[in-house]
């Protein structure tokens, strides 16, 4: 079957792939793998490396394709349905399946969407190849089966991004790709759970250390791979596994240094585990400090204290591990004060890359169910569920006026930061000011 394979990936808009936002979605990598393997002929289309709707539609138009399968984060709901009016618009009778995150926990808003033919949820690679060889006898609500062992499935299609993905991190030599390693989480942040738990079932399943050294060989010999991240929520949450991992791929003769995400409370508990994995090419870790306020801490369930945030940044430069560091500010409950406490806590940790957010209700997730509960909600589009802090405002009762400020003073301290806080309304004042013109302004007499 011709089959079209659509990653919308627009959370930084069209024409973004060549502007560093050239990720790869491993579920979409790994599906294109498993229908290649099944006989199927793929065309991938990527959103990021088009320029505008009016591409996507010649596009949509010039292949010949007999289905389409979409990949439907949150974020790209809209543009997802989009798209299928598009498709159907070329001819009604190709069917469109949907799948991905936004299917899997919205299933019912998601069935609404009367374009969508068919919509799939949770887990693929073993329920969809068979699916497609008899479309005529499945339901259109389809259940996918989790796949046990990870270490059975195919590898992810890097032809989908044959020259590597954009490292954020300095001094990472490329090409430089991306690896899962696991699928869920055992831990209870209640800004992602359950949601991943609805995803990826309750049990971490964790791919064996061979088989992910088989694949970092296999993008050295085949993709000149110079560095790599293992791109997990967790990498380091079962400590005799990352052991093995450090210790065999020493062994194989692996130099390429490499990224990872872990969490303080690991960091100060296991430095002897940081430093095993900084001699075997760790380079730089991801750390979800989340808060400078031990209440928000709590109320977010991370199950972290700001002494270990602390602590564990201590390590880390001891260590010469380079931080990429996460937090949030606009979370339900949180005061003005507690804010300012997070911007002490970034001042003080000083990580080589501040990576602030403001907190948005993910579906699925608890925090999520609090925000309708207590009607916070604010969001109306898709597009609004990004968590850039210029993104526009998310819950009620959060003034983000200020939480602008508090990312700024995070970012650049209390000086820089305020000036910083005010040249960006100047900004948005002109910017304001401008469209307004546009909107207002009287076309000249040889134009009307």
């Amino acid at each position: 079957m011709n089959i079209l394979l659509i990653y919308p990936g627009l959370i930084e808009g069209f024409n973004s792939y060549d502007r560093g936002c050239n990720w790869i979605n491993h579920g979409v990598g790994i599906i294109s793998t498993v229908l290649k393997n099944e006989g199927h002929f793929i065309t991938y289309m990527d959103l990021r490396k088009l320029h505008n709707w009016n591409e996507v539609t010649s596009e949509i138009r010039r292949i010949e394709f007999e289905m389409a399968l979409i990949s439907v984060a949150t974020v790209d709901f809209e543009p997802a349905q989009k798209l299928a009016e598009i498709i159907k618009s070329k001819n009604i009778h190709i069917k469109i399946m949907v799948g991905g995150p936004h299917p899997t926990l919205m299933t019912h808003q998601t069935a609404e969407v009367k374009s969508f033919d068919y919509i799939f949820t949770h887990e693929a690679e073993k329920t969809l190849p068979s699916l497609l060889h008899n479309l005529h006898d499945i339901p259109r609500i389809i259940k996918g089966e989790m796949p046990p062992d990870l270490d059975k499935l195919p590898f992810v299609d890097r032809a989908l991004t044959p020259t590597g993905e954009t490292p954020f991190f300095a001094g990472l030599a490329q090409p430089y790709f991306s690896i899962t390693a696991s699928r869920g989480c055992m831990y209870k942040c209640s800004f992602c759970q359950p949601a991943e738990r609805s995803i990826f079932g309750n049990i971490v399943r964790k791919r064996s250390v061979d088989n992910i050294l088989d694949e970092i060989e296999y993008l050295a010999k085949n993709h000149g791979m110079q560095s790599f991240m293992i791109h997990d929520d967790c990498f380091t949450q079962y400590y005799s596994w990352i052991e093995e991992f450090c210790a065999k791929k020493i062994e194989r003769g692996f130099e390429q240094k490499f990224v990872c995400q872990s969490r303080a409370d690991i960091i100060c508990k296991r430095p002897d585990l940081m430093q095993k994995l900084v001699d075997s090419g760790l380079d730089w870790v991801l750390i979800g400090f989340e808060s400078g306020s031990d209440r928000v801490l709590d109320f977010i369930k991370k199950g972290t204290s700001v002494e270990q945030n602390l602590q564990a940044a201590r390590i880390c430069k001891e260590l010469g591990i380079k931080i990429f560091a996460n937090y949030m500010f606009g979370l339900p409950t949180e005061s003005r004060g507690e804010m300012e406490q997070t911007v002490k806590m970034m001042r003080r940790i000083k990580p080589d890359i501040f990576s602030p957010s403001v907190f948005t209700p993910a579906p699925g997730s608890e925090l999520y169910d609090y925000c309708i509960t207590h009607d916070l909600n604010l969001i109306s589009t898709s597009d609004a569920y990004s968590r850039n802090v210029m993104s526009g405002a998310k819950i009620k009762g959060v003034d983000y006026n200020f939480v602008k400020r508090m990312v700024f003073e995070s970012e650049s301290g209390k000086v820089a930061g305020t000036v910083r806080y005010i040249s960006n309304i100047v900004i948005e004042k002109f910017k304001a000011k401008e469209g307004l013109k546009r909107i207002f302004s009287v076309p000249a007499k040889d134009n009307i």
